[in-house]
């Protein structure tokens, strides 16, 4: 029944729209893919040569480089619209990649930088990606359209992910980050194509609208507004919890796989299973959430189930158990969470869509670890005892905060009227 009622409201959508949601889907894909290759290889290289006690100063980096690129997107997307500011960064990614994949086995420090780098550029494509997305797709075909974009986003990271699991000791880990450079040439493509099919027109982010010209402004809006506010605290909690069990699952990896090739492996296999259970909760749980519960309680719904998880962590504190944990949040973060999420960003105005997001989505997401970074390093400072179990008790108290934020999100904000997009048959980008 439910299949049959998926089928009709696709087969609603026009020629058009179904080319745009075609092309948002091949860019998810390509993203997605492309971060199936390099996470792994950048988390295995920075463990053989920094450690994990490292990572919460790689996490702590993280801030001052994504405020820098955030400020610089910001600025520059009124100056140069929507195409070439995506040239500019897809340019500067494949460069950087390149470089480093060249160049990390001689100088120790890339991989360092390499690491902190491929957090933030990944989540500046879906900043682009997304933004594009929400000003053309209205809440009632979001319900099912932006589980069908993640879970073929999802694919895209099972692909990228067969890559490293497989052939890291054949091929050498540096060398697979080559594998991405067509990966951004189809991306390119298909973001051409997604623009030309959109609503969203250059003129709008150039002179239409006044722009959110630099980092503070974004900010200023986001304090205005209750509704982005809670949606940055929410991002913020989710993302503190996920690092904390980040920092267990790499810690145990360490100990357990001494060998960096093998390491690269074995995270390429547990990345594919995350993305695995992502594409199966996008295809199923996103849309029946949204159908049977709605937008309050599957946002509540989460955090209650994460707090499942984290206690098998404090029952079970093994190596297999951690690995358990970490891919259900992971597979959590980038299926169900980020699906709801994006919904609530379909009320605002175009530019908060554009740039105020980008400092939830791309600042405030991967600025995250820089605080879950601090907690850490207070743990190791003050010689805490059983540091795993810890993190556990933390990561807990966070998801009960998370839920009590979106309770008070739906009480204090009632549903914004939304203010639908135009047709994608017109304002078309040439």
């Amino acid at each position: 029944m439910q299949w049959r009622k998926f089928k009709e409201e696709i087969l609603q959508l026009t020629g058009m729209q179904r080319i745009f949601i075609l092309c948002a889907m091949i860019c998810g894909f390509c993203i997605t893919a492309d971060y199936g290759i390099v996470r792994p290889v950048s988390n295995s290289i920075f463990l053989t040569n920094h450690g994990a006690d490292l990572f919460p100063y790689a996490w702590l980096a993280i801030i001052p480089l994504n405020f820098l690129l955030v400020e610089l997107y910001n600025r520059f997307l009124a100056r140069l619209g929507i195409l070439r500011m995506f040239f500019t960064i897809i340019l500067s990614i494949a460069f950087v990649n390149t470089f480093c994949a060249i160049f990390m086995t001689k100088i120790p420090f890339l991989s360092f930088f390499f690491y902190v780098w491929k957090e933030i550029y990944v989540m500046l494509l879906f900043q682009q990606l997304w933004s594009v997305i929400h000003s053309t797709v209205q809440m009632g075909q979001a319900k099912f359209l932006y589980g069908l974009i993640f879970a073929f986003g999802g694919l895209g990271g099972i692909v990228g992910s067969i890559l490293p699991s497989f052939c890291a000791v054949s091929m050498g880990s540096p060398n697979l980050l080559f594998a991405s450079l067509p990966l951004f040439g189809a991306l390119t493509i298909s973001f051409l194509y997604l623009l030309r099919y959109s609503t969203v027109a250059q003129e709008q982010m150039t002179t239409a609208q006044k722009p959110i010209n630099n980092f503070w402004q974004g900010m200023g809006v986001i304090r205005n507004s209750k509704y982005l506010s809670f949606i940055l605290i929410i991002v913020l909690l989710m993302q503190v919890a996920t690092t904390l069990v980040y920092y267990q699952f790499n810690t145990m990896l360490e100990l357990t796989i001494p060998e960096q090739d093998l390491r690269t492996e074995y995270c390429g296999r547990v990345l594919g299973l995350v993305n695995i259970m992502t594409v199966f909760f996008q295809l199923l749980g996103s849309y029946i959430l949204m159908h049977y519960f709605g937008l309050k309680r599957s946002h509540l719904m989460l955090p209650l189930v994460l707090s499942v998880n984290a206690f098998g962590s404090l029952i079970f504190p093994t190596f297999a158990m951690i690995s358990v944990a970490f891919v259900t949040i992971k597979a959590f973060d980038f299926s169900l969470f980020q699906v709801l999420k994006e919904m609530l960003y379909i009320p605002l105005k175009q530019e908060e869509k554009f740039q105020a997001k980008s400092i939830i989505d791309v600042f405030a997401y991967r600025s995250a670890k820089g605080v879950a970074a601090c907690l850490i390093l207070a743990f190791q400072y003050f010689g805490i005892i059983k540091m795993i179990d810890c993190m556990t008790w933390v990561s807990l108290v966070l998801l009960i905060i998370w839920s009590v934020a979106v309770y008070k999100m739906f009480q204090l904000k009632e549903e914004a009227p939304e203010t639908p997009p135009a047709s994608v048959e017109t304002d078309n980008i040439n």
